[in-house]
Order: C-alpha cells, then structure tokens, then sequence
C-alpha cells in the first residue's frame, strides 16, 4: 500500500525514488518537481520517506512493490547488493519497458548481469546512472551523470528524468560503462587528495604554511579540485566533513583497482593509492568521511595540515 490512494494521487507519469539518504533525499526533490511528473518514494527509514513527501510533495510509498507504477524508477543504495535486492523485489510489478536507473555506485560486473537478467525475464531496462558532484551538487540540481545503457531508446527515456538534478550527463557506453568510469574517477579523485597531501606535508617541513602552498598552486598548473576545494575546506579547517564516507570510497577504490588490474596490469600509480585508502579506512571509524584518508598521512608524517597565523607579512603577498 501507498500513502495515498493512487486514484487520489491524479493519473500524472510516475517516476519513483529509492534510497533518500546524503545524496537521494536532493535528487528525488528535484524529480518531484518534474511538471506533470508525479514521484513516488520509499526508504529504508520511512519516516524519512515521510519528511520527504511533507517538504518537496512526493508521495510516500510504505510497500516497495507499489514502485511498480513508476515507468522510470530510479536508486541511489549504498552497493550493488541493494540493487539487486530491491530491483528483485520490485521488477515482477513494473510493465513491460520500463526502466530502473541506478545512481548507486554499484559493480560494473554486477551491473551488466542485472541488465541482462531484468530483460530477458521481465522485458525491464536497466541503467547506471552513477554521478559525481557530492551532496551540494544533488542540492543544487548540478551533478555529472555517468550513464551505461545498452539501448539508445532508454536514453531518451530516462534523460528528462535524470536531467533535472545533473547539469552534465554522458552516455559512457553499454551498461556497466557508468559504473566503471565512475569506480576509476573516485580513484583518481582520492589519488589527488593523497598526492596533494603529500606535497603540502612536504613544503611544510620547509615551513612552508599549506594554505600559502594552496595559493600558489591553485594558480598554477598542479591544482586540481582537491587543491582548490577538499585540502582547504576539508583538510586545512579541520573539518573533515564532505559529506562522503570514507568505507564507501573504499569500495569504489576496490572496483577501481580491479578494472585496473585487468585492463592495465602494468599500472602502479592508482592501485598504490588504493592501498593507501584500504590502510586508513582500517584505522578510521565507520563514520569518517573519505577526507580523512589524508589523516593516515598526517599521522605518518608527524604533524597535521591545519591553518595556523601566519606572522610574516610579507608571506603570500608580493
């Protein structure tokens, strides 16, 4: 059963949201503001399914299967395994061509098979749709969207649907394509932190300030967005607090490094990286977001990365 009464709720497209967690909740605002789109949501929590429905006009679902009636339903879980757990639960009530968009940084491998499964016994399409952009970018409706698709037609499906919380989507290749691109960028995204970390660890045993450090190379040819954003916002504050945690970064690092492995095994750089987060997501809580893997560094180095006065006045300035 449902909140409401379907036939209470008008007879609007439906789409349907699973998963309303950092990311979610945002994202299925924004798709509950589709005109004459109506969406359907559910979590794990419902009394956050509720809070949902009460500040963005959703309509509250109590029993998965009544996801059914969405035509494009999309989840953002933790793993592939809740996809797959909620995909099985919901697919016998969908009709015939309709489609599940996964935004759940989920298993290449894994994704490919549901793929193929969901068609073949269902005649259902299935998605990746992970996206990058952290919980501001689903706030603002800005998030990059990676997508894995094996039939154009589903694209133009789902694309109205997606675009109204991601300002950049790119169709990445058949379905896993997403997935996999979106492993190798949390790599990379996480070997930056690390590198930048390590640099700035560096210039300050020169005593060198790592916020000075920052200011020249965010105008520089070495800055990135971790230079720019994380090290600043993240690290330098002491905040640690992006909105990313870290077991869940090691995740994506572990499907990264086995991509890698296969598909270049004479690769060092990434899969290097990857130990590194494996190491402080052992010594790190459940909670931590993944910017403290840059505290493994600290702790090996001594000293942490923290603004402090600088006296000079002549330092950062000409």
């Amino acid at each position: 059963s449902i909140a409401a009464p379907m036939a209470e709720q008008g007879t609007d497209p439906m789409a349907g949201f699973v998963g309303l967690g950092a990311m979610g909740f945002h994202m299925a605002s924004h798709v509950a503001r589709l005109p004459g789109q109506r969406c359907l949501v559910w979590n794990r929590t419902a009394t956050k399914a509720a809070q949902h429905a009460k500040e963005h006009g959703s309509v509250q679902v109590q029993d998965l299967t009544a996801m059914g009636q969405a035509k494009v339903l999309l989840l953002c879980l933790p793993t592939s395994e809740e996809d797959l757990a909620v995909t099985e639960a919901v697919a016998p009530h969908m009709n015939r061509g309709s489609c599940i968009v996964s935004c759940t940084s989920g298993d290449p491998a894994a994704t490919r098979r549901l793929a193929g499964s969901l068609w073949e016994r269902f005649g259902l399409h299935f998605v990746d749709c992970p996206v990058s952009g952290g919980p501001r970018g689903a706030a603002a409706g800005s998030l990059a969207c990676m997508l894995g698709a094996d039939k154009k037609e589903v694209i133009e499906l789902v694309e109205p649907v997606v675009r109204s919380f991601a300002s950049k989507i790119v169709v990445c290749g058949p379905a896993g394509a997403g997935h996999a691109v979106k492993a190798v960028n949390n790599a990379l995204n996480v070997a930056h932190l690390l590198m930048g970390a390590e640099g700035l660890l560096a210039l300050q045993s020169m005593g060198v300030e790592p916020a000075v450090a920052l200011e020249a190379i965010n105008g520089s040819s070495g800055r990135s967005l971790q230079t720019e954003q994380r090290l600043p916002q993240e690290v330098l504050t002491g905040r640690f607090g992006y909105g990313f945690k870290l077991p869940l970064m090691a995740k994506d690092c572990r499907m990264a490094d086995s991509l890698i492995r296969e598909g270049f095994p004479k690769a060092s750089l990434l899969p290097a990286a990857v130990q590194l987060v494996e190491r402080a997501t052992a010594e790190e809580s459940a909670e931590a977001d993944y910017t403290c893997v840059v505290k493994l560094l600290e702790r090996e180095a001594g000293r942490e990365l923290r603004t402090s006065k600088v006296d000079d006045p002549a330092v950062g300035k000409l």
